[in-house]
């Protein structure tokens, strides 16, 4: 179905708008290419964005993010893209006056998302899209299942299941069904590889009291069936992550079901030592490859593109042990494309490699015993002092997160204005979150923890966190710096970040007058931890290299 058709439908049935999220009914995870609703209508491919589509007009809102790519994507004539931190309610709210029907996919929004819908927006009506426009949401793609090891997972999914009947027994409920499809991984050891760059089972789980499991990977009629055998009594369900649909059919089938937010999703954000364990030492390996593929580019670009540097990274990392895939698509910008913040480089956005700019590299993998998320930025030949001087201010930012220590129940928010502040003080900014929690080969953002402006989770030890500050010059380049790093016991009461990535920054874009005596002693036992890590792993060629990179500044 295209845009125009959908507003002919909503003509012919006295409509107003159709809201399109990105979402299918595995809602807040990732989805297939083919089930990319958004994409379809309107060639934006970015991982996050809402299309409201009017009689006679489209709006398309995305986050800072995306702002140029999707203006790039999109047809200017047809769509109109708004970057906002709105959400689709908000946007509603400030912008849609008189009252309006909106139709919706009940499937693809959650409980809580429709019922703010219509008390915020009592105005509107906010009807089911009983006619499904857009067709399935849910490829019939099958996908391999297989079993981690407890070896790497340190818990086996006994254990896990005796921890929800436990919290089930504790708040009374006769069953938990689970939407999440990450959290019904992590609770049944489970993976597989249905979608690029991300390993959870898509399904449902329905958990019983007594530690019995059913599953639902495509044939949702059984858990229907399965539900109707549940009258009276009373089962769990995450609202926020719940699809409106499951709700509809949990009254049908006469079960009970209360709002009881979903455990895992803090349990799963803890660590455990295995686990801890596991992150360290697939860092090692990973350090080892990004090494070994910065040293091939420091004696090769100009003779790779874009695309060229995406295939050998890979290369690299899959040599090492355990690999099992990337954990996203590799972002690999040259110059004025390492501006757009998600930048991905296809065969017709393609750049060489040359002197003179930076290559923004951000990339990352999951190993059986752990996940990855790197980004470094590189000088390619001689960098202009404008360059040196925004790598160091966002080389300050990332240093003052990872050095900062911080009290116990300190949220996200806190510590994402506690970097931004080098920028702020050159009246500068980035417009994506700071840092994001990242899952033990799962997803590599994972919540409920983030570095963001809006995030209210308190931190704690055991969580693993992106620490990513940017800077992006639209036409010009893109400055990022990535370390994943683990939240450990700083003393009694304070947490501080201990790092997992073992990358070196580039020495060559750091301009050390403008360093503090304590961020240059904080990059060079960085660059120590570096060195023993890793020297011992290397070719003498890229052991050569890593030793000009961390020699003391």
């Amino acid at each position: 179905m295209t845009i125009n058709e959908i507003q002919d439908y909503l003509k012919q049935h006295e409509l107003n708008a159709y809201i399109v999220t990105r979402n299918n009914m595995f809602i807040g995870q990732d989805i297939l290419p083919e089930e990319n609703k958004i994409k379809e209508l309107t060639g934006f491919s970015g991982s996050a964005g809402n299309l409201i589509i009017f009689q006679d007009r489209a709006v398309l809102l995305v986050d800072g993010r995306y702002d140029i790519q999707a203006c790039r994507q999109t047809d200017s004539s047809t769509v109109e893209v708004v970057c906002t931190r709105d959400s689709v309610s908000s946007w509603i709210h400030h912008n849609v006056h008189e009252p309006q029907k909106f139709i919706y996919n009940a499937w693809c929004h959650s409980i809580s998302e429709v019922d703010y819908w219509r008390r915020s927006l009592n105005w509107h009506l906010f009807i089911e899209d009983r006619d499904n426009l857009l067709g399935s949401r849910v490829s019939p793609k099958q996908a391999e299942i297989f079993e981690m090891k407890e070896e790497f997972v340190g818990v086996s999914s006994e254990e896990k299941i005796s921890y929800l009947a436990d919290f089930m027994a504790k708040n009374r409920l006769d069953a938990y069904l689970l939407c999440e499809s990450d959290s019904v991984s992590w609770l049944m050891n489970l993976r597989s590889d249905l979608i690029p760059y991300s390993c959870i089972l898509r399904a449902y789980a329905l958990v019983h009291t007594g530690g019995e499991v059913s599953l639902y990977t495509s044939d949702f009629s059984k858990l229907v069936d399965e539900l109707s055998l549940l009258q009276g009594k009373s089962i769990g369900i995450n609202f926020s992550r719940t699809p409106k649909k499951v709700q509809d059919i949990i009254k049908i089938a006469g079960a009970v079901y209360r709002g009881v937010n979903n455990p895992i999703t803090d349990w799963k954000s803890i660590k455990n030592p295995v686990e801890i364990s596991g992150f360290k030492a697939c860092h090692v390996r990973d350090g080892e490859a990004v090494c070994r593929f910065l040293s091939w580019l420091d004696k090769n670009y100009t003779d790779v593109d874009e695309l060229g540097c995406v295939a050998k990274l890979h290369e690299l990392r899959q040599q090492q042990k355990d690999f099992y895939s990337e954990s996203f698509a590799t972002i690999a910008g040259y110059g004025a494309n390492g501006a757009i913040i998600h930048y991905q480089p296809t065969a017709e956005t393609n750049q060489k490699l040359n002197a003179g700019s930076l290559l923004l590299l951000d990339s990352g993998a999951h190993y059986y015993d752990g996940t990855t998320d790197i980004t470094r930025t590189i000088a390619l030949g001689k960098p202009t002092d404008a360059m040196i001087d925004d790598y160091t201010m966002v080389l300050k930012a990332h240093i003052a997160l990872s050095s900062q220590i911080f009290p116990i129940g300190t949220i996200g928010s806190q510590l994402d204005a506690i970097t931004r502040s080098a920028l702020w003080n050159k009246g500068k900014d980035y417009s994506h979150g700071t840092g994001h929690g990242v899952g033990y080969c799962l997803n590599v953002h994972e919540g409920p923890q983030s570095i963001s402006l809006k995030n209210p989770v308190p931190l704690q030890s055991g969580m693993v966190c992106s620490i990513e500050p940017g800077y992006y010059l639209e036409g010009q380049y893109g400055v990022r710096i990535e370390n994943l790093a683990l939240i450990i016991e700083a003393q009694e009461g304070w947490l501080k970040f201990e790092p997992l990535t073992l990358v070196p920054y580039d020495h060559n874009l750091i301009n050390k007058s403008q360093l503090t005596e304590t961020e240059i002693t904080w990059i060079n036992n960085y660059h120590q931890q570096v060195g023993e890590k890793l020297l011992p792993l290397l070719d003498a060629e890229t052991a050569q290299w890593l030793k000009n990179q961390i020699r003391p500044l």
